[in-house]
């Protein structure tokens, strides 16, 4: 059993530390997590932190008073985190994204199954989301693979990278994965996830597993010949991309990649010294193919001129980002050296990238 006492006199030092580190700026530093559990007074109810390896970490511990209120509070996280309560074997999941106060309501028998959570609308999120997990029938593998679908669509698809939806996607039942990063067919909610991360959230620690994670499971999916794709293409989208060609017409990502052919987008410079021996080797692996394969090249020229000159040249749609450098398409993409190469599959999703034109000939 915890020694809730021990946890007490820590997070003490821990407040005491945080306020005077803040010079009286103390609030501006904590998030507290407090309510009320019928039926549980003098019962010690336990804040813990989720690690990067699955595993749970006490932070504090409070004693449930006489008429079952409680409060707690904690240092806020440098980033995202997922937090829970548990009193026993029983728990209650909570995201913490800044210093807001969340309030969770329940009682000692029914702890973890019955309860309310406010303070936040992604924490109200995660307690819908709780709710209709542990209404699943689990073992039903059809209901599993339409719950996940509806999950998607109601939690995930416009989460922008918040902490709820890398919860969600990593949750487990029992010790079987909701949604299985070794499982092909859940490969694009991992890559859907890490891409809203890369975009929205580029410098959270939670980037770089969620990547890497997608990137493994396309990985696996592509080499598994034969596999039958069972998520939608609607339900996952690629990120769009709307910019001028060397004519001054918009042209759109996903009306170039998809529709019936494998896709490459390729992020370059066109006037760099090595520009032409790269577009040559692009241009013999175009033609290569037969008309089976489309190119979008965004090139982050800042010499207009030049690059409508050589685009002209190009058999290939072709645009321009007058941001150059400071494009948001490299934090969305998450580049970091060009150029760049990115796969899309037949009907338009993103399944892999490459750093070479040789590793790009290998994987289309």
């Amino acid at each position: 059993m915890i020694n809730s006492s021990k946890y007490q006199k820590l997070g003490l030092a821990s407040l005491i530390a945080v306020c005077v580190l803040g010079m009286g700026g103390c609030k501006k530093n904590e998030f507290k997590v407090n309510g009320t559990v019928e039926g549980g007074s003098d019962k010690s109810i336990v804040l813990e932190k989720a690690d990067f390896h699955g595993r749970w970490i006490p932070v504090d511990s409070a004693r449930v008073g006489g008429t079952g209120s409680f409060s707690i509070t904690s240092a806020r996280p440098s980033s995202p985190e997922i937090y829970r309560l548990s009193l026993g074997d029983r728990y209650i999941y909570l995201p913490v994204d800044s210093t807001e106060t969340l309030t969770v309501s329940s009682t000692a028998s029914k702890f973890g199954h019955e309860f309310t959570v406010t303070g936040s609308p992604q924490a109200e999120k995660m307690a819908a989301f709780e709710k209709e997990l542990l209404a699943l029938d689990f073992n039903d593998k059809a209901k599993r693979d339409e719950f996940k679908k509806n999950v998607y669509s109601k939690y995930l698809k416009d989460a922008q990278g918040g902490i709820m939806s890398y919860y969600v996607l990593t949750k487990t039942v029992g010790n079987t994965p909701l949604y299985d990063v070794t499982d092909n067919t859940d490969a694009k909610y991992y890559a859907a996830v890490a891409t809203a991360f890369e975009q929205f959230r580029p410098n959270d620690p939670h980037v770089g597993m969620l990547r890497q994670a997608s990137i493994d499971a396309m990985k696996r999916k592509n080499s598994a010949a034969g596999r039958k794709r069972v998520v939608e293409a609607e339900e996952i989208k690629l990120i769009d991309i709307t910019l001028p060609d060397e004519t001054g017409t918009d042209r759109r990502l996903s009306d170039v990649v998809g529709h019936g052919k494998k896709g490459v987008m390729i992020v370059s410079m066109m006037n760099e010294k090595e520009s032409p021996a790269i577009n040559k080797a692009l241009a013999d692996l175009y033609n290569s193919r037969g008309g089976a394969v489309t190119f979008y090249m965004v090139s982050l020229d800042s010499g207009l001129y030049e690059w409508r000159e050589a685009a002209k040249n190009l058999p290939w749609v072709t645009v321009s980002d007058s941001e150059g450098r400071n494009s948001g398409i490299l934090t969305k993409y998450n580049v970091t050296e060009m150029p760049a190469f990115f796969i899309f599959d037949t009907e338009g999703q993103l399944i892999d990238r490459a750093v070479s034109i040789d590793e790009l000939k290998t994987k289309i």
